[in-house]
C-alpha cells in the first residue's frame, strides 16, 4: 500500500471526525504532577473467566463508569499465560480487535480485552463510545487515565495468580496506558505497544485531533495555555520519564502516521532501550492491515528472537 493512500486514510478519518458536532469543552489546568495509579493495589476481586464476559467492580471508579468490563478468550493449544489486550481510543465494538485477540490466542494466551473507561457499555449517557476520555478538561484526562492504568494492573495480578507468563497489547491510544502500566511495580512479562501517541502534547498541538479539542476550548470562552505550558501539564502521561518494569517491550509505529505521529513513540524506545519496530503505514493501516506488525507481534508474544 503506497505511503499516500496509508496518509490519507488517516487524513480522512479525522477529516470525517471533525464534521461531527461537539459541544465546546472549556480548558481545565492540571498540575504537572506524577499520575495517582501506581500506589498499593485494593483487594483484588475475582479472576475473570477462560472464557465470556466480566464484570467488577473499578478499583478507581468514576462517576457513572464504576465497573470495569472484560470479554475473555480461551487459549489455543498449549497454555502460555494470559495477554491483557487493550483497544484503542473510541473503538465502536471489540470486534474490531478481534483480529488482535485471535493472534494471541493462537500464541497461546488466554485473552482479556478490556473495555476501556468511558467506552462501549461504558459510555456516559449521551455521549459515543470514548468521547468523554478525551477532552480540553485536564483533569478529567487525568482520572480516566488514572482509572485505565489501575485497572490494567488490578488484571495484571489476576493473571499472575493464574500461572503463566503475563503481558499487555495495547492499541494506539490504549498502547500509551499499556506504556504507563509496564512501569508499574508489578512486572509484567511483555509489553506490546502499536502506535501509542506518546507525546500528548506534540498531538494536540500538530494533529487535527488536537486541534480540534483546543478550539472546542476556545469556543467555550475558556481558551488553552501556551504551548510550553500545556506541555508542562501532559508532562505525566510521558512514560519515557518513567522506567519500565516490563521485562520485555515491543514498541511499533507507523512511518506514515498522522494520528498518533511516531516521533514520541521513537522516543519512549529509545529511552527504554528499545529498538522501534518501524513500518511503511500509516496511524490506522498500522493498526488493522499490516501483515508484518501481525507477524512480530505473533513472533515476539512467543518469546522467539528477533
Amino acid at each position: 500500500m503506497a505511503p499516500l493512500l496509508d496518509r490519507a486514510i488517516d487524513g480522512f478519518a479525522m477529516w470525517t471526525e471533525d464534521r461531527r458536532a461537539r459541544a465546546a469543552v472549556g480548558f481545565r489546568a492540571a498540575p504537572g504532577v506524577p499520575l495517582d495509579c501506581f500506589g498499593p493495589l485494593p483487594a483484588l476481586p475475582l479472576a475473570p473467566p477462560r472464557a465470556g464476559s466480566w464484570r467488577a467492580a473499578s478499583p478507581r471508579p468514576a462517576l457513572g463508569d464504576a465497573t470495569m468490563a472484560v470479554h475473555a478468550r480461551v487459549a489455543r493449544g498449549v497454555r502460555r499465560g494470559t495477554a491483557v489486550l487493550v483497544p484503542p481510543w473510541k473503538v465502536p465494538r471489540l470486534a474490531v480487535v478481534a483480529g488482535y485477540a485471535r493472534l494471541l490466542a493462537r500464541a497461546g494466551y488466554d485473552v482479556w480485552t478490556l473495555v476501556p473507561p468511558r467506552h462501549l457499555q461504558r459510555t456516559l449517557p449521551g455521549a459515543r463510545s470514548g468521547e468523554g476520555f478525551v477532552s480540553p478538561d485536564l483533569p478529567a484526562l487525568r482520572v480516566a487515565f488514572e482509572q485505565l492504568v489501575l485497572e490494567l494492573r488490578v488484571l495484571a495480578a489476576l493473571a499472575r495468580a493464574g500461572g503463566g507468563a503475563v503481558g499487555v497489547v495495547g492499541l494506539s491510544l490504549g498502547a500509551l496506558a499499556a506504556a504507563l502500566a509496564a512501569t508499574a511495580p508489578e512486572p509484567l512479562d511483555f509489553a506490546a505497544l502499536v502506535a501509542p501517541p506518546a507525546d500528548l502534547a506534540a498531538v494536540f498541538a500538530g494533529t487535527p485531533i488536537g486541534r480540534r479539542y483546543l478550539a472546542l476550548a476556545s469556543r467555550a470562552g475558556e481558551p488553552p495555555p501556551p504551548p510550553d505550558a500545556l506541555s508542562r501539564m501532559l508532562a505525566p502521561f510521558r512514560a519515557d520519564a518513567r522506567r519500565p518494569t516490563a521485562r520485555r517491550v515491543l514498541v511499533a509505529v507507523g512511518r506514515e502516521d498522522r494520528i498518533a505521529l511516531s516521533a514520541g513513540a521513537l522516543a519512549l524506545a529509545a529511552a527504554w532501550g528499545v529498538t522501534a519496530r518501524s513500518y511503511p503505514r500509516g496511524h490506522l493501516t498500522l493498526l488493522f492491515a499490516c501483515r508484518a506488525l501481525r507477524r512480530d507481534l505473533a513472533r515476539f508474544v512467543a518469546g522467539e528472537d528477533w
